[in-house]
C-alpha cells in the first residue's frame, strides 16, 4: 500500500480544517435553535466533537503503519467508523455546497435588483407622501396578530429547518448503504453478440466476478457464497480481473480458500489489480497455482473448443502500458477469438486497437456510492473513467465489447449504495 507521505498528511490537515470550520457553522445553525440559553457552552463543546470527527479518519490510518497494531479489532473497528462518517461528510458535502452557492447567487440578484428598484421608489415615495396627507388623520385599526403567530418558531424554520433537512439526507443514504447493500448480490446474465465468433464458440458461458478484496470486510465464508454462486451457473470459464486483496499479505491464504471449489469447464483464469501489486504479485501468483487457479501476467493461453481457438490473454495492473499487451499476445493464434482480462477498464482504449474482441475489467466498483432513484441517476465514478462501469460497444457493428464489473467486495470505505455484482455472459 502507498507509503503516507509528509505532504499527504499537509494535504489531509488543510482539507479537513476547512471542511471541519464549514460543517461547525451549518450544526451551529441548529444548535442555536434548541439551546439559546447554553450557546457559549454548547458551542465549545461543538468545536470538540467536530475536530473529534474530522481527525476520526486519520487515527486507524496511523495505527496500520505501526506493525503490532495493524491488524486489531480496534484498528478495524476505527477504519470502519472512520470510513462511515468520511461517506456521510461526503455527501452531507453534496448537498449543502451547491445549496450554499445557489442562495449565495440568489442573494447577490437580490441585491443588483433591488438597486435598480431605487430611482423609482424615491419617485413615488414623493407622490404618496402628497397623497397621504389629504387622507383622514385617524391611523388605521392594526389587525390582530393570531393566536398561533411565534417568532421563536419562524426563527427556528429560518435557520434550523433547513441544516436538519440537510443532514438527514446523507444519514438517510449511509444508513441505507450499511443496511441493504454491502452483501447483496445482484447477479447479472446477459447474452453478447459478436459477428465475428466461430459457431463452435457460441454459447460459450463465461462467470466474471472482480475486486473482491479479502480482507476486515470480506471473510472466507463470504468469498465460498461467491464460489457457491457462480458454481450454480455451470459456467464454461470463470473470469477474475483483479483486486482479490485489500492490503496486507495475510489476505491472500482467505481468498485462495474461498475460491478453490470453483468449478468450470477450461478453468479459472485472473488478472492481476493494484491492490494485488501493493502486496505482491509473485506472493498472489504462488497461492493460485497451489489450487489450479491460473493467474496470467502479460501472458495468454489458447484453449481449443471443438477446433476453435479461444485467445485467453491477461495483462498485469496498468492504465496504457502498451507493452505489457504486446507481450502478451505473441504467439496467440491469429484466428483466435481474443478474450482479455485487465483490471483497468480504460486500457480499453488501446486494446481496441490490437483486436481483442472481448475486455472484462473492473477497478471502478460503480463508485461503490451513487444515486439512482426515479429515472434519476447520479454516479461521481462517471467523471472519473472514460469506461466507468456496465458494457461498451464500439466498432463495427459493435464487434468489440468491454465489460467493467461493478465489484463484489468493497475498498476505503465498507459501503455500497451500489449493489456487489457477479455477472455470468453466453456469447453468441
Amino acid at each position: 500500500m502507498p507509503a503516507i507521505s509528509f505532504l499527504n498528511v499537509l494535504i489531509f490537515l488543510s482539507v479537513s480544517s476547512l471542511v471541519g470550520w464549514y460543517l461547525y457553522r451549518k450544526l451551529l445553525m441548529v444548535v442555536d435553535a434548541f439551546t439559546p440559553k447554553n450557546l457559549p457552552l454548547v458551542k465549545k463543546r461543538l468545536a470538540r466533537t467536530v475536530v473529534a470527527l474530522m481527525s476520526l479518519p486519520a487515527i486507524p490510518m496511523l495505527l496500520k503503519e505501526i506493525p503490532p497494531l495493524r491488524e486489531t479489532g480496534i484498528t478495524y473497528t476505527l477504519f470502519f467508523l472512520g470510513s462511515v462518517w468520511g461517506i456521510w461528510l461526503f455527501l452531507a458535502l453534496l448537498v449543502f455546497v451547491p445549496a450554499d452557492l445557489t442562495m449565495l447567487v440568489w442573494k447577490q440578484a437580490r441585491r443588483v435588483f433591488a438597486r435598480r428598484r431605487t430611482k423609482s421608489l424615491i419617485e413615488t415615495q414623493t407622490t404618496r407622501a402628497n397623497v397621504a396627507r389629504t387622507r383622514d388623520d385617524n391611523p388605521p385599526l392594526m389587525p390582530e396578530k393570531s393566536s398561533d403567530y411565534s417568532p421563536s418558531r419562524r426563527e427556528f424554520l429560518k435557520k434550523a429547518a433547513p441544516s436538519m433537512i440537510g443532514f438527514a439526507f446523507p444519514t438517510v443514504i449511509t444508513g441505507y448503504s450499511l443496511v441493504n447493500n454491502r452483501m447483496n448480490y445482484v447477479v447479472n446474465q446477459m447474452t453478447l453478440s459478436f459477428p465475428n465468433l466461430p459457431s463452435e464458440l457460441r454459447g460459450l458461458k463465461i462467470a466474471h466476478a472482480s475486486d473482491i478484496h479479502s480482507g476486515a470486510f470480506m471473510s472466507q465464508r463470504q468469498m465460498e457464497e461467491i464460489t457457491e454462486t457462480l458454481n450454480s451457473f455451470h459456467p464454461d470459464l470463470v473470469a477474475l480481473t483483479g483486486d482479490f486483496v485489500a492490503n496486507d499479505k495475510n489476505e491472500i491464504e482467505p481468498f485462495v480458500k474461498g475460491f478453490r471449489n470453483l468449478k468450470s469447464t477450461y478453468g479459472t483464469f485472473a488478472c492481476a489489480g493494484n491492490h494485488d501489486e501493493w502486496v505482491g504479485i509473485e506472493t498472489v501468483e504462488a497461492a493460485m497455482k497451489q489450487h489450479a487457479e491460473t493467474l496470467l501476467r502479460n501472458e495468454h493461453r489458447i484453449i481449443n473448443i471443438d477446433g476453435a481457438p479461444l485467445n485467453v490473454i491477461g495483462i498485469d495492473y496498468t492504465r496504457s502500458r502498451t507493452a505489457y499487451l504486446d507481450a502478451a499476445m505473441k504467439g496467440t493464434n491469429p484466428d483466435g477469438f481474443n478474450l482479455l482480462l485487465c483490471h483497468h477498464p480504460d486500457f480499453f482504449t488501446y486494446a481496441k486497437t490490437a483486436n481483442i474482441d472481448l475486455m472484462l475489467a473492473g477497478h471502478t466498483h460503480g463508485g461503490q456510492i451513487a444515486l439512482d432513484v426515479a429515472g434519476v441517476e447520479l454516479y461521481p465514478i462517471d467523471i472519473l473513467y472514460k469506461y466507468p462501469r456496465g458494457l461498451f460497444e464500439e466498432g463495427e457493428q459493435g464487434k468489440q465489447k468491454l465489460y467493467v464489473n461493478l465489484g463484489a467486495g468493497v475498498t476505503g470505505a465498507p459501503l455500497r449504495t451500489i449493489s456487489p455484482e457477479i455477472v455470468v455472459m453466453t456469447l453468441v
